[in-house]
């Protein structure tokens, strides 16, 4: 056999409909037969053998082929995740958005013939451009990149809601746990959604093209649901308002959360600035505002120009559709963004 037996996969995606709820995705369940689902997930480098303790782990799990990786939500750091884990004073600081920071392993070199024949589909042209098409990407060797593998997070791995940087062109998650219990422990991604007072920022990004896409605060958001199933597929383009994110909690020492993961790349930087979390949060800002002495500190000076720029200009676009539609109510959109002008 080789990496022909996978081909019912990319029929299975081209042949899937869209799922148009928290964002556009395809989700599909019992992804892998069952008998290639049963051979992957007892294979001995996905089932690894239980451990005593993360020091233990990490041997067991560089002894089946896996290497730390630089990853979102991870260290890179063995000693520095140990401690950290262990609960001892570090200086871990991922992102202020997010409480906790994790460690992911790929496997690089797999020695069992099937880990061998699905990595190898997954990163052949067949499969990479069934899922480009579905989402209506030409994929260019020129301007693209592919990147995939098999990959365990360890706990305490946290990446908190975002809808993926803008250089990210194509995003799959495949569960392939090892354990019996995984469907019912906190590791899995999550699909969310805005809250309604937080989705002026998709559309601020929809309006600005030239700045990154950011992690931001879980109560910004609300998970709509989780891929918790077992030889699942979630395959999406990332986009404004494609908000995922995961934040493990679980005992890594008799199983650990495992996927088949990849993402196709562009090659260039699709933007030019980062604005971090604190800086689209005009909510706080104007409640800062409202306490200090208008004479020192403004509204209008404490918003980063670029999404002052949007706001001004969304509001006034609202008030055209106001004047043209007299039960449009932006009584709410004023209130809020009255101190921005």
């Amino acid at each position: 056999m080789s990496a022909d037996r996978f081909n019912y996969l990319a029929e299975k995606i081209k042949n899937a409909g869209f799922l148009d709820y928290p964002f556009k995705h395809i989700y599909i369940e019992n992804f892998l037969s069952d008998s290639d689902f049963n051979e992957i997930t007892t294979a001995d480098e996905i089932n690894v053998p239980s451990s005593n303790s993360d020091e233990n782990l990490f041997d067991n799990l560089f002894n089946s082929g896996y290497q730390i990786v630089p990853f979102a939500g991870c260290i890179v750091d063995q000693q520095q995740y140990i401690n950290w884990h262990a609960g001892k004073k570090s200086s871990v600081n991922y992102n202020s958005a997010c409480d906790g920071v994790g460690m992911a392993l790929r496997l690089e070199n797999p020695q069992t013939k099937i880990l061998q024949d699905i990595r190898d589909f997954l990163a052949d042209n067949l499969f990479n451009q069934t899922i480009s098409e579905k989402f209506g990407l030409e994929l260019k060797s020129e301007e693209h990149v592919i990147d995939n593998g098999i990959q365990k997070y360890l706990d305490g791995y946290e990446i908190s809601p975002h809808p993926d940087i803008r250089k990210k062109a194509i995003t799959f998650m495949i569960n392939i746990n090892p354990h019996e219990n995984s469907e019912d422990l906190e590791h899995h991604a999550h699909l969310l959604e805005f809250e309604p007072e937080r989705e002026y920022i998709k559309h601020f990004w929809a309006g600005n093209s030239d700045i990154d896409r950011c992690l931001m605060p879980w109560n910004w958001t609300k998970v709509v649901k989780s891929q918790n199933k077992n030889n699942s597929l979630v395959l999406f383009a990332p986009s404004n308002d494609t908000l995922h994110a995961v934040k493990a909690n679980y005992n890594h020492l008799k199983g650990q959360r495992t996927q088949l993961y990849g993402n196709i790349w562009y090659k260039k930087e699709q933007a030019s600035t980062k604005m971090p979390w604190e800086n689209l949060d005009i909510i706080e800002l104007q409640k800062k505002a409202q306490k200090v002495n208008p004479a020192l500190q403004t509204l209008k000076s404490m918003i980063p120009r670029p999404l002052k720029n949007f706001l001004t200009s969304h509001l006034d676009s609202e008030r055209k559709i106001a004047a043209r539609n007299k039960n449009v109510n932006i009584e709410r959109i004023d209130k809020s963004f009255s101190e921005s002008k």
